[in-house]
């Protein structure tokens, strides 16, 4: 599994943030599909109208890796200058310089991106799986990651259901 730290300097993440039951102490990923895929165009168009421009998509917020036992609040959001302030139906995210563990995941993402029906059976796309990953590919070094910053997925412009889609996932370490 390759991966890249990267230092980030401070930076506020403004998007639309749903609090989520978590499911045996992991992510609900059917719920953050089914969160992603009631974005609507009008939505999308408003995280775009915030945007600083620093990152060329949206993120995925997640603090499940915090202390929380029950549950764990998921934003859908982009990244904004700390100028102004969150409004109508938007929240701010803050985020301090810090080293981020980077991995980059290739494949298409559409359960992400679909409306999913609670019959059918829901498949893991390539960023679920790689978030499932519960072994860290740096045990053996002195690295762990900052469970008191949340995760994020980085999703770039493009097409999500290219089978060469490129995302990443972002791992706060210290």
């Amino acid at each position: 599994m390759n991966y890249r730290v990267e230092q980030k300097a401070a930076f506020t993440v403004r998007g639309y943030t749903k609090e989520m039951v978590k499911i045996k102490s992991n992510e609900n990923f059917y719920e953050i599909s089914h969160f992603w895929s009631n974005l609507t165009e009008a939505k999308i168009n408003q995280l775009v109208s915030v945007s600083d421009g620093i990152v060329q998509g949206l993120l995925g917020v997640s603090d499940s890796n915090e202390s929380q036992q029950e549950q764990f609040n998921y934003t859908i959001g982009t990244s904004v200058n700390h100028e102004g302030f969150a409004k109508n139906d938007l929240n701010d995210r803050y985020f301090p310089a810090s080293a981020w563990a980077v991995f980059e995941c290739i494949g298409a993402i559409s359960a992400g991106v679909k409306a999913i029906a609670e019959n059918q059976p829901f498949e893991r796309n390539n960023l679920m799986q790689l978030k499932q990953n519960m072994q860290a590919p740096w045990t053996d070094e002195p690295v762990l990651e900052n469970t008191e910053i949340p995760r994020i997925e980085f999703y770039p412009l493009g097409d999500m259901e290219a089978a060469d889609y490129q995302c990443e996932l972002w791992i706060p370490i210290k």
